[in-house]
């Protein structure tokens, strides 16, 4: 077998964004994670930047109107900006394998910087001046220093910090504070990297934070608020609170913080210090009711007199610091006022698109949505015969056909197991499913017979497309038996024949004739690279296409005539063109781009967050639009 590589490297792509982000009401679409200032000494505009579990940096300003950008497709758990406002760091994490802390420059909306890790990170922050980005990981190593003028990593500290959840600098930066949550409050000196002084301090705090000009430290813990001396380490008090969440930074004199009852009541107390070293009693500012159960308050941010509160759901409130002696109700400043959408498909010359409970059909050049149907929660769209084929993933609820000329439903099949993905084919003028079960069985269903077929069973299944020559091509992992990351299956004999080529694990799998692309990764030197690669089946040959210098698990491939879409790398969609080899990459919107789909000269691409974007077979995108709760198109 001859293996050619003829790559086309194109890693620098992540420095050139050329994305655009939005304006609006909208709240984020999971849990808010974190609320943090964004304000700088050169700028006295007051705004807060709230990020969330859906990936999504949003800086809210006084007219309560959020810049959204999208940053990553899994969450972000941290976040601080930079003190002239120019960057943002945040850590973003699967809860398992990813592990990354990256920076943005929030101006141009361009990755400056970006570090994996082999362990969760336990605190991020810039130093007083900005000189160091200072994060905390989950190793006995500890603290890390990155230096933000050149963004390398320097050797600060001369010795294990061990675990910190807190860390912060003197306005100097010619001092370090830390708190661990293995009960140590140490102070560093910067400048020669030897520790100052280290106290035993109660253990376990979290949500810490410094207040009065770095004099005390609180946290939580069982449902208590502690407050200790920063200079003497001694505790002060430990104040009983409810649910309690700390909504001060350290620039403030007080502390304050909300009690939650757990119902819809909240309460807003401040501590603040009295004569000599005490810490008073807690002393109730304001009392509100609010969001309760599923979308109660779980994060909140003062600065100055303005307050932003966040809840599980993703809604945000504002309120202030001022007291009051009755009882309001809280509102809230964001409004989810677009329908999501959940696919997308191409017609003969329109598009469809699949909401919760709805298929509408429209184009860019109408600009006119025709309701098409009334669906059932499916989350998956396939257009066959000017018809629809729904389901949903990670479900095993039934593949329906809807014929909308009478407005029925069949149900084609119930799946066994959870259905990971389905797609149509065709072979000798006959029309089939390709249906792939919770990554270990992959069927086929014969329209004419209306049967479903076992074709292949194993583990590590990713993908599977069927070829003209009547074999079954299924992307899966290398680890598993066969030891191979691609295997083709003879859907007549099931002869089972592993192909030779190299990876971990191969899928977003494409065909057109002879030709079968997909997506690969590879190891070497224990760094993963992802590959988009072409699959010879008369040849044999393997052709490395594209290549992106990190792992991307989820990328896709799709092929429409002569044009290679992918979204490797996931910041955006490349096209490659088979005849000419040239690429060129279509500019995001706000949101990543997540599926595209192309329909004669005019491209669709379905973005994470449900918005659609319009564009030509050029790079240059002609408008992102969202569907409102209304059923109509609002424009970016």
């Amino acid at each position: 077998m001859k293996r050619i590589i003829c790559i086309l490297s194109f890693l620098s792509f992540i420095a050139a964004v050329f994305a655009s982000s939005h304006f609006s009401a909208q709240p984020h679409q999971q849990l808010i994670t974190s609320i943090t200032p964004f304000f700088s000494r050169e700028n006295p505009e007051t705004a807060f930047l709230s990020t969330g579990d859906d990936g999504f940096l949003v800086k809210w300003t006084d007219d309560d109107q959020g810049e959204h950008y999208q940053v990553t497709d899994v969450g972000i758990k941290l976040a601080a900006c930079s003190p002239n406002g120019n960057y943002v760091a945040i850590y973003e994490t699967d809860g398992g394998s990813i592990n990354k802390i990256s920076v943005w420059d929030w101006k141009t909306l361009t990755r400056k910087y970006q570090k994996k890790f082999s362990d969760s990170i336990t605190s991020l922050s810039f130093s007083k001046k900005g000189t160091y980005l200072i994060a905390g990981t989950a190793t006995v190593d500890g603290v890390i220093f990155i230096r933000t003028s050149n963004w390398t990593v320097v050797d600060k500290i001369k010795q294990n910090t061990s675990i910190v959840n807190y860390v912060d600098t003197s306005e100097s930066e010619k001092t370090c504070v830390m708190y661990s949550p293995a009960g140590t409050l140490s102070y560093y000196n910067l400048q020669t990297g030897q520790l100052k002084e280290k106290f035993s301090v109660i253990q376990g705090l979290t949500n810490t934070v410094m207040f009065h000009d770095n004099i005390f430290l609180a946290g939580v813990k069982d449902n208590n608020i502690y407050v200790i001396h920063a200079y003497k380490g001694n505790t002060l008090t430990a104040i009983p609170a409810v649910n309690p969440v700390i909504i001060s930074t350290s620039n403030d004199s007080e502390l304050y913080y909300l009690e939650y009852d757990g119902k819809n009541n909240y309460t807003m107390k401040m501590l603040e210090k009295t004569d000599g070293i005490q810490i008073s009693n807690p002393r109730i500012v304001k009392t509100f009711r609010g969001p309760r159960a599923d979308a109660a308050i779980v994060q909140g941010c003062k600065i100055h007199d303005n307050i932003l509160l966040g809840g599980k759901n993703g809604a945000l409130y504002r309120t202030d610091s001022e007291p009051t002696s009755t009882t309001y109700s809280l509102e809230e400043i964001t409004e989810n006022t677009y329908a999501k959408i959940y696919d997308i498909a191409a017609e003969e010359s329109d598009f469809y698109f699949l909401t919760s409970n709805a298929i509408f059909k429209s184009s860019h050049d109408t600009g006119l949505i025709d309701k098409q149907a009334s669906t059932n929660g499916q989350t998956k769209i396939l257009t066959y015969k000017n018809n629809a084929i729904l389901w949903s993933a990670s479900t095993r609820n039934p593949v329906i056909y809807y014929d909308f000329s009478t407005q029925k439903t069949t149900e084609l099949f119930k799946p066994g197991n959870n259905i990971q993905n389905l797609k149509l084919a065709s072979l000798d003028d006959k029309d089939y499913l390709v249906e792939i079960e919770s990554n270990s069985n992959v069927n086929i269903y014969d329209f004419e017979t209306k049967t479903l077929k076992k074709i292949y069973s194993g583990t590590g299944i990713q993908d599977a497309v069927l070829a003209n020559n009547g074999k079954l091509y299924i992307g899966k992992s290398a680890f598993t038996n066969p030891k191979s990351p691609l295997i083709c299956v003879d859907i007549q004999t099931m002869e089972t024949v592993p192909l030779f080529i190299d990876g971990n694990v191969s899928f977003g799998l494409s065909i057109n004739g002879n030709m079968l692309y997909g997506i690969n990764l590879q190891t070497a030197n224990n760094v993963t690279s992802t590959f988009v690669f072409s699959y010879n089946i008369s040849t044999k040959q393997v052709t490395n296409i594209l290549k992106f210098a990190e792992e991307d698990s989820e990328a896709f491939t799709y092929l429409n005539g002569d044009n290679l879409y992918t979204n490797i790398g996931k910041n955006k969609i490349y096209c490659y063109n088979l005849k000419s080899k040239k690429r060129f990459s279509y500019n995001r919107s706000a949101s990543i781009p997540l599926k595209i789909i192309q329909n004669g000269n005019r491209v669709l691409i379905l973005n994470w967050d449900g918005s659609i974007s319009w564009a030509g077979v050029s790079s240059a995108l002609l408008a992102d639009w969202y569907l409102t709760k209304d059923d109509q198109w609002y424009e970016f």
